[in-house]
């Protein structure tokens, strides 16, 4: 600027312009520090502040999201406990049964324990329904969410130590297995044995032609004698197996039965006798009569006492000669497949068709197939859907055309009329007796429901497998005189539906900060229903046996503990993994919060340092303001008169 202006103070106007702003910017130094902010408006840092109130919203669910992890492990830790008390209540039930199942105990003694077991049972249902958390039940089953169906199971309560120094069994128990019958379709199969082998050394490894379908323990009839094979390389084409007889290379072997009953039975008959040696097993399902419309009937194996004769209960009676069969059959065109076709079985009244398994295509008449270069298994299909007179079956290839006519499609016969898989929970005693010097096991079942009890007239050999109550198969090991009075005991559950109503919704824990992050926690209804032990009695019905009502209850508290341990381990491994969640949403929250804080938080240092420069600033600011607006005095001196000299 030069000269001097009458109408304006420009250096006043300029420093005063400087002296406005360093205002403005100390006032701007003095919010930051009051507030401790960086940015206060969105002025301050438009694209920060966005960024910085999105983390303050995570971190805010977060610290939420720790909050209902927290209350979700206090109701595990509620519902843990009443599972506690749950599970103290059947250890003494238990113990009361354990101590009832001696013949020592009185009549009116097992009526004082059993008053005992009552009220206790009382008091797991009530914890049942009064567990909650905060108003909200906890084990009465409305938390259950989806609960899967229980398998049936076999649990062997005790299987004594024989005492006889002549045991040859592997750990010398008296039941060497016992387990489910779960398979009630079995495929049929030939094959033939490629070379000559004879009858000992037992067991001993053969050749055969294809082992692909061949099962360790099945039967097979070779030239009129049984073979049992113990194990199968298919890889290599071969099995071993016990062979009775010497066996000529070409041999075909079947698992075909054909025979026919030796004396006639009546409706209800147990014991039944074949006309020739035939592959009898347990579980096997026989089909009798099959031409015969009024009489065909169709039966479970459920023990085998020779190679010739087995324990099957019959609905129909039948004349001696009645054919007998365990498959079906019909011809049916070549050239089928591959696809669903409907066949008809032969079947001409109510003898059942399996809904699924094996079916097995040979050439037609020929039983069994012949030798030389024809495939012994044509073709494999599964069948889809039973009835009476046809059934529909499923082939994966196409049938191919051997001969340019029919073939002979053979299928196990479906699920017999009397029930061997288990329908029922109860026990099965297997006691070694002395019947008029003849030692061997006899079987018991206590039926849970009724609380009644049926034993089985039928001694069984050692060694002997047996399928004579609600499917479960038993093997016996060794035993002798030294070993009567010994017992066994196997627990049997029936497999049941879904324990809980999959409507009723598991607790649901809001456990992350966005929409979806959830855990869901299922607690099963833990009652005496769903445990399974709402019958429990050491009493039994009138004229059984109450140790075996005794024994029952044992079985039945051991499912239960097991219910209740399971649940609680879930439970537990539940609260372990809200721990992990809430470690995760209290860490989520701390580095979101740090975030925010490095874009929002104002650097106390520097912004301390600003201030001070701009009070500086504004002191020498308006020192100069004031210097300036003296310079107006300097151009009125101009118009005053100088003194003479």
């Amino acid at each position: 600027m030069s000269g001097f202006s009458i109408n304006n103070n420009l250096m006043a106007n300029e420093a005063n312009l400087e002296l406005s702003e360093h205002q403005q910017s100390l006032g701007t130094s003095v919010r930051d520090l009051s507030s401790g902010l960086r940015v206060n408006t969105a002025a301050d840092d438009p694209s920060g502040n966005a960024i910085a109130a999105s983390l303050e919203t995570h971190a805010q669910a977060f610290n939420q999201a720790s909050q209902n992890v927290t209350n979700a492990q206090n109701a595990g830790a509620v519902a843990d406990g009443g599972l506690a008390a749950v599970t103290d209540i059947l250890l003494r039930i238990r113990e009361l049964a354990v101590g009832a199942a001696s013949t020592v105990e009185s009549s009116s003694d097992r009526a004082n324990i059993q008053a005992e077991i009552n009220e206790l049972l009382l008091e797991i249902n009530r914890i049942a329904q009064d567990t909650n958390f905060n108003g909200r039940a906890l084990l009465d089953g409305s938390v259950a969410g989806y609960q899967p169906a229980q398998s049936a199971s076999t649990i062997v309560e005790s299987n004594s130590v024989l005492l006889s120094s002549s045991s040859t069994t592997s750990g010398n128990y008296l039941l060497a297995s016992a387990g489910l019958y779960t398979s009630m379709i079995e495929p049929l199969i030939y094959f033939n044995v490629t070379q000559n082998v004879t009858g000992s050394p037992n067991p001993q490894t053969v050749t055969v032609n294809n082992a692909a379908y061949i099962q360790p323990g099945a039967e097979f009839l070779v030239n009129g004698k049984i073979i049992t094979i113990t194990s199968v390389d298919a890889a290599n084409s071969t099995i071993t197996a016990v062979l009775p007889a010497n066996i000529t290379s070409g041999a075909v072997a079947s698992s075909l039965l054909e025979s026919s009953l030796k004396d006639a039975v009546s409706a209800g008959t147990q014991l039944a006798t074949l006309t020739s040696a035939q592959p009898l097993y347990a579980g096997e399902i026989l089909q009798f009569d099959t031409g015969s419309f009024a009489t065909n009937d169709v039966a479970v194996v459920q023990q085998v006492i020779s190679p010739t004769s087995f324990i099957a209960t019959f609905t129909k009676p039948h004349n001696a000669g009645a054919d007998v069969y365990n498959l079906n059959g019909a011809f049916l065109p070549a050239n089928y497949g591959p696809g669903t076709f409907t066949f008809s079985l032969g079947v001409t009244d109510g003898a059942p068709i399996g809904t699924t398994g094996y079916v097995v295509e040979t050439p037609s008449g020929s039983y069994p197939p012949p030798n030389g270069d024809v495939v012994q298994v044509v073709a494999t299909g599964t069948i889809t859907n039973g009835g009476l007179a046809t059934s529909s079956i499923a082939f994966g290839k196409k049938i191919p055309d051997y001969f340019g006519g029919n073939f002979q499609l053979i299928t196990p016969i479906g699920l017999g009329t009397i029930p061997v898989v288990n329908t029922v929970d109860g026990t099965i005693k297997l006691a070694v007796v002395n019947q008029s010097g003849t030692i061997g096991v006899q079987e018991t079942f206590y039926d849970t429901a009724t609380q009644t009890a049926v034993t089985s007239p039928l001694l069984l050999k050692p060694g002997q497998r047996a399928m004579l109550y609600d499917g479960v198969v038993t093997t016996l090991g060794d035993f002798g005189s030294a070993d009567v009075g010994s017992t066994a005991y196997i627990k049997v559950l029936q497999s049941v539906a879904a324990i809980t109503s999959s409507n009723n919704p598991a607790l649901q824990v809001q456990s992350g900060a966005d929409e979806g992050d959830v855990i869901q926690i299922a607690i099963p209804a833990v009652n005496t229903n769903t445990l399974r032990v709402s019958n429990v009695t050491v009493i039994g019905a009138s004229g059984t046996d109450p140790t075996l009502a005794s024994e029952d209850a044992i079985g039945q508290v051991d499912f239960a503990l097991q219910q209740v341990t399971t649940t609680r381990a879930q439970i537990g491994a539940q609260i372990v993994r809200l721990g992990v969640d809430e470690t995760n949403d209290d860490t989520a929250a701390t580095e979101l919060t740090a975030s925010q804080s490095n874009i929002t938080d104002l650097n106390v240092g520097p912004a301390t340092a600003e201030f001070t420069e701009q009070q500086i600033d504004i002191d020498v600011a308006t020192s100069v303001l004031t210097q300036v607006n003296n310079l107006p005095d300097a151009i009125l001196r101009l118009f005053q008169p100088q003194p003479p000299p």
